[in-house]
């Protein structure tokens, strides 16, 4: 059994605003940078149901305690894949696997609500890590590490909509 992941995130911004922001190449680069990653590639593909399907590979530093960093290393090597369906006037969903280069994967959705003048994303999913022993405390310390990113995230996000124009 993982370890449960839920967490809000709000903007200032519709669905269709929030999900083009989030699948931009230029927004993607400067996300990584400001949450703290070493590097990042992404690459971005839209199926004829306008589906967009994004993987993005980020290394960062793994910033565990010495018994992590015994299994995981000094830096990590996190690719997601994420598949968000086309937004809608009040919504959007998207669907999210994450690999880490370390015996740990997160898998999970995330929602978006519009109340018309914000939109609220839910994040909700679950970390597994294959590790004997550690694996709770690796859950664990994953899960607030993902806490802390998915806030400078909102953070970041809420700036670049706000310095990018939302047409609100």
């Amino acid at each position: 059994m993982g370890t449960t992941l839920r967490v809000s995130q709000i903007y200032a911004a519709n669905p269709t605003q929030v999900r083009a922001m989030i699948t931009d190449a230029r927004y993607i680069s400067e996300r990584a940078t400001v949450t703290g990653a070493l590097s990042v590639k992404s690459s971005c593909s839209v199926q004829s149901d306008g589906t967009t399907n994004l993987e993005i590979i980020r290394t960062l530093p793994s910033e565990m305690p010495a018994f992590a960093v015994a299994i995981v290393g000094n830096t990590l090597t996190v690719t997601e894949f994420q598949s968000w369906q086309p937004a809608t006037p009040t919504g959007c969903s998207g669907e999210f696997r994450v690999e880490f280069s370390a015996p740990l994967t997160f898998q999970g959705v995330a929602t978006m609500t519009y109340d018309g003048q914000r939109t609220t994303v839910v994040t909700s999913g679950e970390f597994n890590a294959a590790v004997a022993f550690f694996g709770g405390k690796v859950e664990n310390l994953a899960r607030e590490q993902t806490e802390r990113y998915l806030e400078k995230e909102e953070s970041f996000a809420n700036s670049w909509l706000s310095n990018n124009g939302t047409g609100n």
